[in-house]
């Protein structure tokens, strides 16, 4: 190892860290990764330049990760471990397979070709049952949505092209420079750099300084209860405190326009039976209240439970009542209350190593060393559909917690309908750290993408208000109990990222595949060659 590419390649892992905390640094992220490409090139015509391209990675990912995710460790060190390695290991990974094809290939754009490496890495990840996609390059300029209204069209995988074409090319300008190979080829590559990202950014602005919320207008009202998730909620304060706590607040800003009052995650901590739900002491309780005001409805976080019938075949998931033959899922809830019915959504990205083991059918004897977050140990139910909530002209999209940070998961609730998404999450498990802060900034990514207002309530963390533009409204204070009110505009326009998805993702798998192909091809060719100098 080199002093200077050493320090290249921490100086990468930093940048692309400090893109994340501060709201101008996003703008980092478009020279994060210079450095590392410059130390890919003063490493790839060296005899153990993989060994040594490798190592080099490595040192940026590892610092990268452990500089962003570090506060996972409030609620499970064993879980920052594997996050932080894991994440670590598949971008290098992905990273290698560009280094190892590049030095095989001499063909002049081969240097892009780390673009469909990444987009496919990202879209491939997003689709696994392991999947932490909490870094992905988009997601960084998620505190920035006056730059970011093009993410309509492109999702976050935009931002990634963006990010990773940007960098190429100043790397590539750069190297040029050093060795004063000033050429037409050169020229357009500065241009292409500089009006590309200013572009799509002055189009960005326009949009976002001129849009104006579609949709008829609905008054709700968001709770933040602010419930110690560690002394309070489980084994602390009884299920009724809690509800009444949060009826409390609520009570404070309905008024006779109100239509939905929206609470936390597993707000409700009464273990209710789904086959019986209506005769739940919560559910007791919520009706009555929602009786004292006309047309008002209540959209409500809850921990689940469902017993199967004999004729029915358990999932994965399921448990059995010791010694009998009688199966039941749990599950991480939400639920819609008003006077006619109880609709129920369950939570189906369920986070690994707390609420779920990936592929219970194969590890199901892993679910015994899961964290214990909220009593619940070992593997949730999930369902293959996300419910929409139905409410008058309300179609709500129960999103909770970590579901919203899957971007075209999402948009599997507007093509049930839904008209305005709510977010509901419990963000205390990890502390006043920037993770509760990371996640309340992905709901822009969600209203940008979808053009659907938010209403997010968060136990503990930020409950806020977000309009179709990405613009966060009424932030509340961190560990502070709270209700805001607002009108939420009620869009059912649909938009081009929300009918077609990922497609630049797909689009990079099939791509890599086909450099995969390639590759395997130049091997093979290395090998014939080889084998006749041999003879």
């Amino acid at each position: 190892m080199t002093k200077k590419n050493l320090l290249l390649s921490v100086l990468s892992g930093l940048l692309l860290a400090a893109s994340w905390y501060i709201k101008p640094f996003a703008l980092l992220i478009l020279v994060a990764i210079v450095p590392l490409l410059l130390v890919e090139k003063s490493v790839e015509g060296l005899k153990d330049a993989k060994k040594k391209m490798t190592l080099y990675a490595s040192i940026t990912f590892l610092i990268w990760n452990s500089l962003t995710i570090w506060w996972i460790y409030k609620a499970t060190l064993f879980g920052a471990i594997f996050a932080v390695l894991g994440n670590s290991f598949l971008m290098l990974f992905t990273f290698y397979l560009y280094f190892w094809l590049r030095r095989k290939s001499n063909f002049r754009i081969s240097n892009y070709t780390l673009i469909i490496w990444w987009l496919a890495f990202e879209f491939a990840y997003l689709r696994t049952e392991i999947s932490f996609p909490w870094l992905y390059f988009g997601n960084t300029f998620s505190t920035m949505p006056s730059l970011i209204q093009w993410y309509e069209y492109t999702g976050t995988l935009g931002g990634t092209l963006l990010i990773l074409f940007v960098n190429i090319s100043l790397s590539k300008i750069l190297i040029a420079f050093k060795e004063s190979k000033n050429n037409k080829h050169t020229v357009y590559q500065t241009i292409a750099t500089i009006l590309i990202p200013a572009f799509l950014f002055t189009y960005s602005w326009f949009v976002y300084s001129n849009y104006e919320e579609k949709g008829e207008a609905v008054e709700v009202v968001v709770v933040q209860p602010n419930i110690d998730p560690y002394h309070e909620k489980f084994d602390g304060l009884s299920d009724r405190e809690q509800l009444d706590k949060i009826l409390d607040l609520a009570a404070k800003k309905i008024t006779p326009e109100t239509r939905m009052v929206v609470a936390p995650e597993t707000a409700i901590t009464e273990y209710m039976w789904e086959n019986n739900m209506e005769n739940a002491m919560s559910s007791m309780v919520i009706h009555d209240f929602l009786s004292n005001w006309e047309n008002l409805s209540m959209l409500i976080g809850a921990s689940t439970r469902r017993i199967y019938r004999y004729d029915e075949t358990p999932s994965p998931t399921a448990r059995t009542f010791s010694d009998t033959a009688i199966y039941y899922d749990r599950y991480n809830t939400g639920l819609m209350y008003d006077s006619a019915k109880i609709q129920i959504h369950h939570k189906s990205k369920l986070v690994v190593g707390v609420e779920m083991m990936p592929y219970p059918e194969y590890l199901k004897f892993l679910e015994s060393i899961s964290v214990d977050l909220g009593g619940t140990v070992g593997s949730l139910g999930t369902q293959e559909i996300p419910s929409v909530f139905e409410f008058g002209n309300i179609m709500a999209a129960p999103v909770i917690c970590y579901e919203s940070v899957y971007g075209e998961y999402v948009t599997e609730y507007v093509h049930g309908g839904a008209n305005m998404l709510s977010i509901i999450t419990n963000d205390g498990w990890w502390g006043n750290t920037p993770g509760y802060k990371q996640h309340l900034s992905f709901a822009s990514l969600r209203a940008i993408e979808t053009r659907r207002a938010i209403a997010r309530s968060a136990n503990t963390g930020i409950s806020c208000f977000v309009n179709q533009r990405g613009e966060i409204l009424q932030p509340t204070e961190w560990w502070t109990p709270d209700v805001i009110s607002d009108k939420v505009h009620l869009n059912t326009e649909t938009t081009f990222y929300t009918k077609y998805g990922d497609w630049l993702g797909r689009a990079a798998g099939i791509f890599s595949l086909l450099l995969m192909v390639y590759g395997v091809t130049l091997v093979l060719r290395g090998w014939r060659v080889s084998l006749k100098k041999r003879r």
